[in-house]
């Protein structure tokens, strides 16, 4: 008589097998194969728990869904003339940088650890390093070697379609922002950061990837979301992506450091970062010759309407503004950074600004102003 269990176990073990067969499958093709939502999802929660997230961070894969949570670029960053039709045209990069009021806050993304590197003679004499410490026996002696530090910055290339001269030229422009924004950062808060990059050379794909993060429009070339730390950049010119993955990278910085920072801060070190120190390299230097910046109330209240309404204004007001603390005013810098990291989910609000500065906001936005006039006109 056939034993009914053994039968039971074995299909069992079948079926398990070609589940997980099937499910590896599937997971290796999602960016080619269009999968129900509730899999990309999964997929999207066994990716946050396997890159070690806190709990906090792991609870993120519904507010992965939000745009909220998503910093959007487009294109070059570089306000163009034939760029004025606003999301229709794929030529402008100026869009929809989402601002960082999260439906959920993440905070601060939690820095890697330190490394130990230990080291070990074998039983035959043969002396071994290695990150994790071996006993062979109880004769075994094991030491302590050295202490890495990890790297301040760390770009991890997920896709391997960049060329070497943008890998090795993006290398150098976040050096660059680092250095720049060292000096008005606390120490406390210039932990490391781990920036992950995933790019895209066929706009299809890069469309269909960002269709997971539900974003409001298909002509973005770039974004950042802080749930899943990786910036996503649809590859063009060199130039154009230079930039674009320097502005995202500024964003991951700026998650790290400062944790959730205010939109008009947070775009406008973005913007900053792409030519750090120098005002006559910034494409917004064109763009003040025919406009004038925003009053700074407008510019601290701006909301996400008002954001989309007028995109070159904010953003280009924003860069010159940080321009304008950079260049000038430092310590204020630095007064609003420290705010900004010890606040945690709250954004600087208007009280917090003139508190900071020591006299009221339009004392502020005249010292501005007359800055403004001095360099940008």
């Amino acid at each position: 008589m056939v034993n009914r269990n053994g039968i039971g176990a074995k299909f069992f073990i079948v079926a398990s097998v070609i589940v997980v067969n099937s499910v590896g499958v599937l997971y290796f093709a999602r960016d080619s194969v269009n999968l129900p939502q509730f899999l990309n999802i999964a997929f999207e929660f066994i990716e946050v728990k396997l890159q070690g997230k806190s709990n906090q961070e792991s609870s993120a894969v519904n507010a992965l869904r939000s745009e909220s949570e998503i910093s959007i670029g487009q294109n070059s960053l570089k306000p163009k003339v034939n760029s004025e039709v606003r999301y229709t045209q794929s030529t402008s990069r100026i869009g929809e940088h989402e601002a960082p009021h999260r439906y959920k806050c993440l905070d601060k993304i939690k820095p890697p650890e330190r490394k130990t590197i230990y080291t070990w003679t074998d039983g035959k004499g043969v002396k071994h390093i290695s990150d994790s410490p071996r006993k062979l026996n109880s004769n075994t002696s094991v030491q302590v070697a050295k202490i890495i530090n990890p790297e301040a910055i760390s770009l991890n290339f997920l896709s391997h379609n960049l060329p070497f001269d943008v890998q090795r030229a993006v290398r150098g422009r976040v050096q660059e922002a680092l250095d720049a924004f060292a000096p008005v950062t606390p120490i406390e808060s210039m932990v490391p950061v781990v920036a992950n990059i995933r790019s895209f050379s066929d706009k299809g794909a890069y469309e269909k990837y960002s269709k997971r993060f539900n974003l409001s429009t298909p002509t973005s070339t770039g974004f950042y979301s802080s749930g899943r730390n990786e910036s996503a950049i649809l590859i063009r010119g060199n130039k154009e992506t230079l930039q674009t993955i320097t502005h995202e990278v500024m964003h991951t910085i700026n998650r790290y450091w400062y944790g959730q920072v205010a939109k008009w801060l947070n775009e406008g070190m973005a913007e900053y970062s792409e030519s750090p120190g120098s005002l006559t390299n910034s494409a917004w230097v064109n763009h003040f010759k025919s406009n004038q910046p925003l009053a700074l109330t407008t510019l601290f209240e701006g909301t996400e309407s008002s954001w989309r309404q007028d995109p070159h204004q904010f953003y280009a007001s924003s860069w010159a503004f940080v321009a304008f603390l950079m260049s000038d005013n430092q310590d204020f810098m630095s007064r609003l950074l420290l705010l900004e990291s010890e606040n945690g989910c709250e954004e600087l609000s208007m009280s917090d600004i003139q508190r900071l500065y020591g006299r009221n906001i339009a004392t502020l936005n005249s010292d501005f102003r007359r800055w403004f006039r001095s360099k940008l006109q």
